[in-house]
């Protein structure tokens, strides 16, 4: 809620999440212009006259710097001999959008017009900047109606999927057609709203209310690098601001092809999951793999960060992924190995598990010790370890491993835990397979006994 006094104060309480985002991105620009401004638990107050359109615009340019294409022109201009790349980059930048060609259309990019392309640019910064924010589909016209910028406020909520055509849709959305009934909320200051999100194309804001200073806290810039992905960024928040969040929390996500804003609710036991999720971990779910099931079948590429982070907020167990990479052909191993880490949390498996799983590993080593020189043995007992798993076929993933120990003379004290509860315990099943199934050292034989099919 904002409530406006007479002596020229504001306030502002986090009442629902377009409050609370409106909070986050009036402080960064607070911090960015050094401006005092008073914050308690429940809500932030500041002087009116500490907000105008002027250092506004200068805390867009700061804010989205990489996306202010006259910036990115300026830094150029430093060299004083462009190379092929900076004289092909810095022409599509003076024609990167209609505001760029207004003012450079007759300017060529090299270095005879260094001083004039410079003199432009300060002739004109303030249009540029407000021109490329407005219409950017990554800044202002991601999160609002374009015609609303620094406007007063206007008949119906300015952000997308809360705004309407007065004009057209005003009676509609009224009770009995009269839009005078029509009950909405808007301001001026929801045009803070887009610094408080994530710079991602999935972007995100953390609607952590409990108390103002969480709630910047839970939205900080300065939680994550530049090289992680829009779900890594989810993962960081989160892990940031699990030491204080001991209850469910709402994430809003602005996706730059939706109209509309839509809504994640976090529970408590996610937040601590992603709180212990490491930086190796994460670095290996970030990057999509091929999930082809044969070196000459179709590809497969699966988006595995997304799919970890859906499944830890809807509290859905990663067996499908794991064995679905468990059968890919070109070997996940170490993938797999940090997704079962992940499926062992969602398990809410004790401490004791992870001397379980070191003895299924160690076991694994074992048997690739004593069948070593014979990988396709190892390679058939893998698929059909495999074949067994991915059916629910457990009687006969624990035959084949009784079999394997027999023929190996390898102790698996871990099937003890596998014949007391298979589905419970999967994960030292999907250890061992995985630590067995290292493809990248099976060197295929056709010429002896020890084929394919282990025989």
């Amino acid at each position: 809620m904002i409530t406006e006094f007479e002596n020229g104060k504001i306030r502002i309480e986090p009442f629902d999440w377009r409050f609370s985002a409106t909070i986050v991105g009036l402080a960064k620009y607070f911090d960015y212009h050094s401006i005092n401004f008073d914050k308690n638990d429940d809500y932030i107050e500041f002087e009116q006259a500490s907000i105008d359109e002027e250092r506004y615009l200068q805390f867009v340019e700061h804010h989205f710097a990489d996306s202010m294409h006259h910036k990115i022109i300026e830094s150029l201009m430093d060299c004083e001999i462009f190379t092929d790349a900076q004289i092909k980059l810095g022409k599509e930048k003076l024609a990167a959008n209609t505001v760029m060609k207004k003012f450079f259309k007759e300017i060529s990019f090299n270095i005879e017009s260094k001083h004039e392309i410079q003199t432009t640019i300060m002739q004109n910064r303030k249009e540029l900047i407000k021109e490329t924010f407005k219409s950017g589909k990554a800044l202002y016209a991601n999160y609002c109606n374009t015609n609303c910028l620094l406007a007063d406020k206007k008949d119906s909520c300015r952000l997308l999927g809360y705004s309407i055509d007065m004009g057209k849709k005003g009676k509609s959305v009224a009770f009995m057609r009269d839009s005078n009934t029509f009950v909405y909320q808007d301001s001026q200051l929801f045009d803070f709203i887009s610094f408080a999100f994530s710079k991602t194309r999935e972007a995100f804001f953390i609607n952590n209310n409990f108390s103002i200073g969480q709630l910047l806290h839970s939205n900080k810039n300065d939680l994550l690098s530049e090289e992680h992905t829009a779900r890594s960024q989810l993962f960081f928040k989160l892990q940031n601001s699990s030491s204080f969040i001991d209850y469910d929390v709402e994430v809003i996500k602005k996706e730059r092809d939706k109209d509309h804003f839509e809504t994640i609710f976090v529970r408590k036991e996610a937040i601590r999951i992603f709180e212990k999720i490491d930086d190796a971990t994460i670095t290996a779910i970030s990057k999509p793999c091929n999930a082809k099931k044969s070196d000459s079948g179709q590809d497969t590429w699966l988006n595995i960060e997304n799919e970890v982070t859906v499944k830890i907020l809807n509290s859905v167990k990663l067996d499908d992924l794991i064995e679905q990479l468990l059968k890919a052909s070109n070997g996940h191993n170490y993938l797999i190995s940090h997704l079962i880490k992940i499926n062992q949390m969602i398990y809410r498996e004790d401490d004791s598990m992870n001397d379980k799983q070191r003895r299924a590993y160690a076991s694994a080593m074992e048997v690739k010790s004593a069948l070593k020189g014979r990988e396709n043995k190892i390679r058939a007992y893998e698929q059909r370890l495999i074949s067994a798993i991915t059916v629910k076929d457990y009687e006969k993933v624990q035959t084949v491993l009784l079999h394997l120990s027999s023929f190996t003379q390898v102790k698996m004290d871990f099937l003890i835990d596998l014949f007391e509860d298979f589905e419970s315990n999967k994960n030292l099943a999907y250890t061992f397979i995985n630590v067995l199934g290292d493809k990248k050292d099976f060197k295929p034989k056709t010429n002896n006994g020890d084929d394919q099919n282990g025989k």
